[in-house]
């Protein structure tokens, strides 16, 4: 017990507030709504699948997001099998 408390002492979780969720969220909105003008767009893709998962490590952290993390996940497995479709 004691080795994981000094393997963990020096670790620090960092904080993530409510206002870094809504700016993800507000970029994912963003995100979505070029995505749905232009789906053959890969690059595009690319980057709303890593803003999902930028957004499921927030939310989980932020109370009033964490309800979101379960929609996240069906986003970016929707997006895969999408870009599976199409490969």
């Amino acid at each position: 017990m004691q080795f994981l408390k000094k393997l963990f002492a020096g670790h620090n979780t960092p904080v993530v507030t409510e206002s870094e969720a809504d700016a993800i969220h507000q970029a994912i909105l963003q995100l979505e709504q070029q995505y749905a003008a232009t789906p053959g767009d890969i690059t595009l893709r690319q980057n709303l699948l890593v803003k999902y998962t930028q957004a499921a490590s927030i939310y989980a952290q932020v109370p009033a997001y964490q309800n979101c993390v379960n929609d996240v996940f069906d986003k970016m497995n929707a997006l895969r099998n999408t870009a599976r479709k199409n490969f």
